[in-house]
């Protein structure tokens, strides 16, 4: 018996499928502008190719596809990270549009803290940095970086991408010296929802969970033990599919 579970972010769609509740694909996709009928399509698609499975989703956009069930992203997320990393109960959930701090156990989702809905703090400063440097996400690599070499000023986004042109046209900083500063900038936007809890680790999930040497950068910015997993964007979808049980 298949179940998929899907996860509409604001910038990306993440598809978990599984039969008998072990994963057999994990994909993603830039999310689309018009949903509806996207993913209209992408179901008749979907159910022929694994006939029968339940489409649970979640998500920012997840009262747009065609499922059996829609579920708070936050429910999908804490059972995910039991399925993935049991021993995890904190998980901070950077994502395009907000940043979170949940709390599981076995599975089940116990308290959540959500930020101020500051670009500063959420995947899209990152996004929109990365469209006027020209680069893309898969580029970025962190490892060996423990704190950038230069600081934002602006705790706004938007005035830290006009502080970036500037930075740009009067100095020889790179664009890696630049994508560090607003990793960073968006890692410590998180310590006030740190602080409504206690901590001494952290799992990280979502897109920034991607980036490679993602998990010391953090722990430096956050001064806390932070731990990082190979599929921390499907937590949410993973979740979902394995919540088709219940529908």
């Amino acid at each position: 018996m298949y179940s998929i579970g899907v996860d509409i972010g604001s910038t990306y769609t993440k598809y978990c499928v599984m039969k008998d509740m072990k994963i057999e694909s994990l994909f993603y996709e830039k999310t689309p502008i018009n949903q509806k009928e996207y993913f209209e399509k992408k179901v008749k698609k979907l159910l022929t190719e694994y006939p029968g499975a339940k489409i649970i989703s979640c998500g920012y956009g997840k009262g747009n596809i065609l499922s059996v069930k829609c579920i708070n992203e936050l429910t999908a997320l804490a059972r995910g990270v039991h399925y993935f990393c049991p021993e995890c109960e904190l998980i901070l959930d950077i994502g395009g549009q907000d940043t979170k701090i949940i709390r599981q156990k076995d599975g089940q989702l116990k308290e959540f803290f959500v930020n101020d809905k500051c670009a500063a703090g959420s995947g899209i400063f990152l996004s929109n940095v990365l469209n006027m440097l020209g680069k893309n996400f898969d580029s970025i690599d962190l490892t060996g970086a423990k704190e950038p070499q230069i600081h934002l000023s602006s705790v706004c986004a938007v005035f830290a991408q006009s502080e970036i042109v500037e930075l740009i046209s009067k100095t020889s900083w790179g664009g890696v010296e630049l994508i560090e500063a607003v990793i960073w900038q968006i890692l410590k936007k998180a310590i006030p929802l740190l602080g409504k809890v206690q901590v001494d680790k952290i799992l990280l999930s979502g897109g920034l969970s991607q980036i490679i040497g993602i998990a010391d950068f953090a722990e430096s910015a956050l001064c806390v033990k932070v731990i990082n997993i190979p599929n921390g964007r499907y937590l949410s979808a993973a979740g979902a599919a394995l919540l088709s049980e219940k529908y």
